[in-house]
């Protein structure tokens, strides 16, 4: 994982690395999945769209994904929904689907009678269920990506929170917190392995964990070891973003751009890990 980590650290500040082609199968003939994800900083560190469509371009069969991202620093979905931009995106465009992610470990509120009274709860509870009653309307599946707690207690009750928003809304529970906390466990609990030294923000080792979670859940199989073309910013947790600007259509942050492959034999440890159930 050492490689993966300066990896990192090299396109965050900008240093171009010469790229090799990888082996993926992008034929026209795959079928293409439309995504829209709505989040924040758990989201846009190391551009977790890229990487989707990465590891879908790397596969030698099944689906490719489209993605269409909208992000903002620490963002809650009630946030999104007032600034209305995703939800006309969702509107007007045809998503197979829609990748809800909420403000960190806010979701634990959900798994509480009491915390669920809370504004900041309410609003969320209630962003959700916009959120989710406009992709049903337009035919698109809803999944939720859950995030990561700082300890244990706070992990149980985040999961539970986001089974609960899951059972009513109808939504579909991603549980990448738990895959990354479990895999940190089994590394021996070293933070800085899958998370940046604020310990909340995603390393690129647990940014493809992610991934290959998301991949399995929309592809309806696990992705296999490949090599990785990254064409993408991987961006880190402090990036600006504009409220209504798709990131894929940020100009100036997609020009920061310094192409790179991955080689496929970083990939096993992490691809176990997300396709191991906890």
């Amino acid at each position: 994982m050492k490689r993966l980590g300066l990896l990192f650290l090299l396109l965050g500040a900008g240093i171009a690395h010469a790229a090799a082609q990888s082996s993926g199968n992008t034929s026209a003939e795959r079928p293409v999945l439309r995504v829209l994800l709505i989040g924040n900083s758990l989201i846009y560190t190391n551009n977790l769209p890229g990487l989707l469509r990465s590891m879908a371009r790397a596969q030698d069969a099944g689906p490719l994904f489209e993605t269409e991202t909208y992000v903002m620093p620490g963002a809650e979905l009630a946030r999104h929904w007032k600034s209305g931009a995703a939800a006309k995106a969702l509107e007007q465009g045809h998503w197979d689907f829609v990748i809800l992610q909420e403000r960190g470990g806010l979701l634990a509120c959900a798994a509480s009678p009491a915390q669920k009274e809370q504004d900041d709860c309410r609003n969320s509870l209630r962003a959700h269920r916009r959120f989710a009653e406009l992709a049903g309307r337009h035919g698109a599946r809803v999944l939720l990506l859950g995030t990561w707690g700082p300890d244990a207690a706070w992990q149980d009750n985040l999961d539970r929170g986001l089974r609960q928003v899951a059972r009513e809304t109808g939504a579909t529970p991603v549980m990448a917190g738990t895959r990354l906390r479990a895999r940190e466990a089994e590394s021996g609990g070293k933070p800085k392995s899958l998370f940046t030294d604020d310990s909340l923000h995603p390393s690129l080792p647990a940014s493809l964990i992610v991934a290959a979670v998301l991949y399995r859940e929309m592809a309806g199989k696990p992705a296999h070891a490949a090599n990785l073309r990254l064409d993408f910013p991987l961006l880190p947790p402090g990036t600006r973003m504009g409220d209504n600007l798709p990131l894929e259509h940020n100009e100036a942050l997609n020009a920061l751009a310094r192409p790179v492959t991955l080689g496929a034999d970083e990939l096993p440890p992490l691809l176990e890990a997300a396709q191991t159930d906890h």
